[in-house]
């Protein structure tokens, strides 16, 4: 009961500022102006096709194929994102805040297939059955009688999806993970991992491991939540963690980790998020602010018990995404990507929603390396702007050399009211070299992911698949490249007759 105690304590010492000021809160900038700027700004600017969402659940029996798909291609590929942005004159005010629609495109080595559908939480039952909008979202406040219960009454499951233990498991960055069916994608229900843990933070970024087994964290303050799940999708063991740190300068966004053979390995970014701020004096910068006098710190505990762990100071950035990480000797070694600023946080996130344009700033990869016994950090940091790094799954927890990222190495490239990608990199850590595919101008790249070729064992013996929106023709295309040859373009593109609202983080299932 103590412990259980705690968990709950925790988890409303985070959500307690935001359910106290949501509903209080009155911005310049209203969902109504957000509808009317960006109807007007996406009536000239092709460029806002895929931040238009859509209202409805998609479906296509067979993508139109270009080139040749690998008839060993069979599987399930899965990403989820936010996909309804509007409803009744209103707009949300930021692009996190969107209902997630997960999208599924079902290769069986001739052709593809796609359903996209909404997932139905909580909240998003709810608004559809008043055909408006109900709960406050991220940067967003709603006028409304709805009371607020807990975090999963505005989960909105927009930011990952991972087929595991017979189920696809939606994710959000505060509450609980849902259901679904993975043949339909039918919702089933919030998952708790555990009795006295409902609605308890689950990250939208767990790593499975060469063995199947699942492991994510789930940040409340200053107390970071551990899950191991077996392969069969049951909580093996969920454990707990004290942080030392300032929750009023740190511990307000932990977004990602990374798993090696003994550790868990999570960067917690210098962010806080301060929900009363939210006044018509405030501005995106002051709700979600970058404590620049605070350190990046990297928290590493061990997976048998979190109570043993070393916390790590690195000069301050703000990290969303990491590769993997490994252990070699005395040393963890860590892929992550960081950026200077909250410059797409509190900026570009929240101008693609008004149709405006606005820098996303420049992130970057940072091979960091922690050593277990003295405590001290080396890093190595690349230049040029990348982000979502993804490798080669059977990799996860072991040294691995390469990792896949959509890139930018022209400036102007990026299309006016973008926050999408121009390129493809393959990066070689070991050697120091790439290779690089480039789109064109008129195309948005998303995340690329690595998936292996049946029968293989070697690292890029693999496919790389992913998503791209084309401005020219208002469609969005899912790629397939050898991993060993992105230069020479996609060996297949498979194409939507519609545009998929742009989205965050999937992964594939082999069948």
């Amino acid at each position: 009961m103590q412990r259980r105690h705690l968990i709950q304590v925790a988890c409303a010492s985070t959500a307690a500022p935001l359910f106290a000021h949501a509903q209080a809160a009155v911005s310049d900038n209203t969902p109504e102006s957000f509808y009317r700027d960006f109807k007007a700004a996406s009536a000239t600017n092709p460029n806002l096709g895929p931040m238009k969402g859509v209202a409805a659940d998609l479906n296509c029996a067979a993508l139109r194929v270009e080139g040749k798909l690998p008839a060993a291609l069979k599987g399930r590929f899965l990403r989820n994102g936010p996909a309804l942005h509007e409803r009744a004159g209103q707009r949300y005010q930021h692009w996190f805040a969107g209902d997630g629609m997960v999208q599924q495109f079902s290769f069986d080595g001739t052709g593809v297939a796609h359903i996209g559908r909404f997932v139905r939480t909580t909240k998003f039952e709810k608004e559809q059955a008043a055909g408006k909008f109900l709960f406050p979202a991220f940067n967003t406040y709603i006028e409304s009688d709805e009371r607020i219960t807990g975090p999963d009454a505005m989960n909105t499951a927009n930011t990952n999806a991972v087929e595991h233990g017979g189920q696809v498991l939606a994710m959000w960055e505060g509450g609980s993970a849902y259901g679904l069916d993975p043949l339909t994608l039918a919702t089933k229900k919030p998952i708790q991992w555990q009795d006295g843990w409902s609605q308890m933070p689950f990250s939208a970024h767990p790593k499975i491991d060469p063995q199947g087994h699942l492991w994510n964290v789930g940040g409340a303050g200053s107390t970071l939540l551990t899950y191991h799940v077996r392969p069969d999708g049951r909580l093996e063991k969920a454990q707990v963690a004290k942080l030392a740190i300032d929750r009023k300068k740190t511990g307000g966004m932990i977004h990602d980790m990374a798993v090696t053979a003994r550790y868990l390995v999570v960067p917690i970014p210098p962010v806080t998020m301060d929900f009363s701020k939210l006044s018509s004096k405030s501005t995106t910068g002051e709700v979600l602010k970058v404590h620049h006098d605070e350190p990046l710190r990297i928290w590493v505990g061990e997976k048998a018990d979190v109570s043993r762990s070393k916390m790590f100071e690195l000069p301050s950035s703000m990290v969303f995404h990491v590769g993997n990480a490994y252990e070699q000797g005395e040393e963890v070694v860590l892929h992550m990507v960081e950026g200077a600023s909250n410059d797409f946080l509190a900026g570009a996130a929240v101008q693609i929603m008004r149709g405006a344009h606005a820098d996303t700033g420049q992130s970057h990869l940072s091979v960091v390396r922690l050593n277990m016994r003295t405590g001290t950090v080396a890093k190595t940091a690349f230049k040029e702007s990348e982000e979502f790094p993804r490798l080669d799954p059977r990799f996860i927890g072991m040294p691995n050399r390469y990792l896949v990222t959509p890139t930018s190495w022209r400036v102007e490239a990026q299309p006016v009211a973008s926050i999408g990608f121009h390129g493809l990199r393959v990066r070689d850590l070991e050697r120091g070299n790439e290779q690089r595919f480039d789109f064109g101008d008129h195309m948005q790249v998303e995340e690329h992911i690595v998936v292996p070729k049946p029968g293989t064992t070697a690292e890029l013996d693999a496919w790389i698949l992913g998503t791209a929106f084309d401005a020219k023709s208002q469609t969005t295309c899912v790629n397939v490249f050898e991993a060993k040859r992105i230069s020479d373009g996609p060996i297949a593109r498979a194409w939507l007759p519609y545009a998929m609202p742009l989205g965050f983080h999937g992964n594939f299932t082999a069948v």
